[in-house]
């Protein structure tokens, strides 16, 4: 149930001792409430303030969150600076390179 896993992330995010488990479970939220179309509500969690080691997680994840939006060039800054974050032998790489042709060409 969706309520409940949201309220145990936001449990983890709240209380937990390690900073590392809160800013997994933030980046589970924020895909969750992309998935709930909650958009602006997932770009608050994706906003806070977080590790450089997440930068890539975070961006590729606000990637999503604003080329569902219809945001396109936003997203396509996002993607961007996913790619520059991730490291060139990751499927994660990639995966975000493919999202951002997805977008195609800018304008």
């Amino acid at each position: 149930d969706m309520t409940g896993a949201k309220t145990r992330l936001l449990w983890v995010i709240e209380h937990s001792d390690e900073a590392g488990l809160q800013h997994v479970a933030r980046l589970k939220l924020a895909a969750m409430l992309l998935d709930e179309k909650q958009y602006d509500e997932a770009l608050k969690q994706l906003a806070t303030a977080h590790p450089a080691a997440y930068d890539g997680l975070f961006a590729d994840l606000k990637g999503d969150v604003l080329s569902a939006m219809g945001k396109i060039d936003d997203a396509r800054m996002a993607y961007k600076q996913a790619l520059e974050k991730a490291d060139a032998q990751t499927a994660q790489r990639n995966l975000i390179q493919l999202k951002l042709d997805g977008l195609g060409n800018a304008k």
